[in-house]
């Protein structure tokens, strides 16, 4: 195992780093003074303003514990991703969530805090799937630590899921250890091209086939489908695949596996768009979507027809109207053109029903009684 990511991160180092961040929790908690936590804060554009005194983790880093024929990893929360990402393909190894960066300097604890997955979300599983445990300082300024280091310590549900998405909200993530897959052998991408209502239904006979598929996505009247597994598996089914689909009239081409990396960073030239982005939640099938998109609106479909990456200028209540009135949510990821008072006027994710609501105060009060850490985040309430 390599390598810079542990350099000069002695054990004394650590200690004196989480005691640090402890001390400076706990004269927090004492004042009620609120802390703005953040790593090197390449996702804060996801998130409301932080009021407070900065708290940084981006200084604690390194890996605590890598078991590679365990396939389980403890690292701390400062650790950069693309280290992180590095060290474990030099292993034949990789995060199986494929959570994007959008930055050089983007760390494994914001990737855990904002709870991000890429494309393979649907075929290999989310984010909170792979968390086995994790330490973390609450809102008390306790040393806390859930679930464990090895997938056969974990049983049934722990909190350390919970932190997954929960943007440091209800508390600060010094460590998170995490299952891990073997890197494919091999990885063949094809597109084709088909109409947007066909796309869902294609994919999942494609998934009833038995292809090997670990990332499907629908853009400007193009389907793009990822095959991943053994060399010859991989040759086998791209090959049998791209039969069945010229049988059935469609015209496969190959497309360069670099495609899947563009579309997570937001690089495609789909991503230049001036209106706000939301990210939008959707039943895999949903079908009466596009009745609701005028002439300006663009989206582009992942997760084989689950997520929807949407370009509008339509008004923030009548996009969450209508996804809600479909049986998903709705999500402010950019907002671009949008000024700063109407940016801070409309919350970035869904709004909570009351009955929600009464249950995440419950929550954030027994992590962070005096709602210190990132409050507002998410929810003026939080």
């Amino acid at each position: 195992m390599s390598s810079h990511i542990q350099k000069n991160h002695t054990h004394n180092n650590k200690n004196d780093q989480t005691d640090k961040l402890v001390r400076q929790v706990q004269t927090a908690y004492q004042n009620r003074q609120a802390l703005a936590i953040q790593g090197n804060g390449s996702k804060l554009f996801l998130i409301h303003h932080l009021p407070g005194q900065r708290l940084s983790t981006a200084s604690h880093q390194g890996i605590v514990n890598y078991l590679p024929s365990e396939l389980t990893i403890t690292v701390r929360s400062g650790t950069l991703l693309s280290d992180l990402k590095k060290v474990l393909a030099e292993n034949g190894q990789m995060l199986a969530f494929e959570p994007p960066e959008f930055s050089a300097n983007a760390t494994i604890g914001g990737t855990i805090a904002a709870g991000l997955s890429g494309s393979s979300r649907p075929f290999t599983g989310s984010a909170r799937d792979f968390v086995l445990g994790c330490k973390i300082i609450n809102g008390r300024g306790e040393l806390l630590q859930f679930g464990g280091e090895v997938i056969k310590n974990v049983a049934g549900y722990d909190l350390s899921r919970l932190m997954t998405g929960s943007y440091g909200s209800l508390g600060i993530i010094l460590e998170v250890s995490l299952k891990l897959l073997p890197l494919p052998a091999r990885e063949q991408s094809i597109s084709f091209s088909l109409q947007l209502n066909q796309f869902a239904h294609q994919v999942q006979r494609l998934l009833i086939a038995g292809y090997p598929i670990t990332a499907a996505c629908y853009s400007r009247e193009e389907a793009y489908i990822r095959l991943a597994g053994s060399n010859k598996g991989v040759e086998f089914s791209y090959r049998e695949m791209s039969q069945t689909l010229a049988q059935q009239k469609f015209q496969p081409q190959e497309v360069n596996n670099s495609f899947w990396s563009e579309l997570n960073e937001q690089q495609l030239s789909f991503f230049n768009q001036t209106q706000p982005l939301w990210r939008l939640s959707l039943p895999r099938k949903t079908e009466n979507f596009e009745r609701y998109i005028s002439a300006e609106d663009k989206q582009l479909i992942d997760w084989g027809g689950a997520l929807r990456w949407f370009y509008s200028n339509q008004p923030a209540d009548k996009i969450r109207s209508y996804t809600q009135s479909l049986g998903g949510h709705a999500q402010l990821f950019r907002g671009n053109n949008m000024d700063s008072e109407e940016l801070k006027s409309i919350p970035k994710q869904e709004p909570l029903t009351a009955a929600l609501m009464k249950i995440h105060q419950q929550i954030k009060r027994a992590m962070d009684p005096h709602f210190i850490l990132n409050h507002g985040c998410l929810y003026p309430e939080l």
